[in-house]
């Protein structure tokens, strides 16, 4: 019995050290397995990875609406900060961990002023996080979509 635990424990400890491979079985399934990414950066970059910023104008005003993007310590979180109108504050970013360094982005949101922060996918398409808008003189963050990973046995 103790055999087949040792067996079994062997199995699973090589099977957690996977490298980034495609494995084709058939013609009608493909199991993708990915390269860890490490949880903790070794090193963060204290310098914004994204900057959005628009100027807002009014006949008596002009102000900067500034939202930056910035590393933290985990891989997968990323600080906001936000500036407008002598307010700042900050949230957090959280990407899903794709199998890929996670890479983000910040688009032009439809109100003014206002900005949509996200990420890019395996394919490079935007997925939308956090709408964050100014109205009524208060500073609003949306959540616009939640993401997560699962793993599911291959079949």
């Amino acid at each position: 019995m103790k055999t087949i635990y040792l067996a079994l424990l062997i199995l699973l400890s090589a099977a957690c050290n996977s490298t980034s491979e495609t494995i084709e079985s058939n013609e009608d399934s493909i199991i993708f397995t990915t390269e860890n990414i490490a949880a903790e950066r070794r090193n963060v970059n204290p310098k914004p990875v994204k900057i959005y910023q628009e100027t807002v104008k009014s006949f008596e005003t002009t102000d900067e609406f500034k939202v930056g993007l910035y590393e933290t310590g985990q891989t997968f979180k990323y600080l906001i900060k936000i500036s407008y109108k002598n307010i700042e504050t900050d949230d957090t970013l959280r990407v899903p961990n794709l199998g890929i360094e996670p890479s983000v982005e910040i688009k032009k949101g439809d109100k003014k002023p206002s900005c949509i922060v996200g990420f890019l996918d395996k394919e490079k398409q935007f997925k939308e996080s956090k709408l964050i808008y100014f109205e009524n003189d208060k500073l609003k963050i949306h959540i616009l979509k939640y993401y997560g990973v699962t793993a599911s046995p291959a079949q």
